[in-house]
């Protein structure tokens, strides 16, 4: 078995690469193929992902060191809690404006939003739930066991 660390540390590497590295490749070709004159609409979301990245690698690497104790699951609520408000914030409330040549087009992401959120909140449950259970396992452990009489 590896060590908690080795194993926090090669599952950050991947989360890295899978939500940092690659998405950071995609933007561009995505950029570079857009036509002359057409604005960029990634560039301010491509910052966005980067936080996105640095929240979701912190939050596995914390949770993979303090796997078997009740700080994982503490790590797991705080990760659903700080999702939550980073999709509420990056989607700015659910309205995205573009503006391209004198013409505003602006999304309403309201229902998508909730959707998120929704998902989000079942994760936030979970992760109660798992606490709570973790809890539960550990006062069983220490309640002396019964003896036949």
């Amino acid at each position: 078995m590896f060590p908690k660390v080795v194993k926090a540390v090669v599952r950050g590497v991947i989360w890295f690469v899978l939500f940092y590295v690659l998405p950071s490749l995609l933007f561009s070709i995505l950029v570079s193929s857009l036509p002359e004159g057409a604005p960029n609409i990634f560039s301010e979301y491509e910052s966005l992902w980067g936080v996105f990245a640095v929240i979701s690698v912190f939050f596995v690497v914390a949770s993979e060191l303090t796997s078997g104790t009740i700080f994982q699951h503490a790590f797991n609520i705080g990760r659903a809690l700080i999702l939550m408000a980073f999709i509420v914030y990056a989607l700015r409330g659910g309205i995205v404006a573009i503006e391209f040549q004198n013409t505003n087009i602006v999304a309403d992401l309201t229902i998508w939003l909730i959707m998120l959120l929704t998902v989000d909140l079942f994760g936030l449950a979970k992760s109660l739930l798992q606490a709570i259970n973790f809890l539960s396992e550990k006062a069983e452990e220490q309640l002396p066991t019964p003896s036949p009489k």
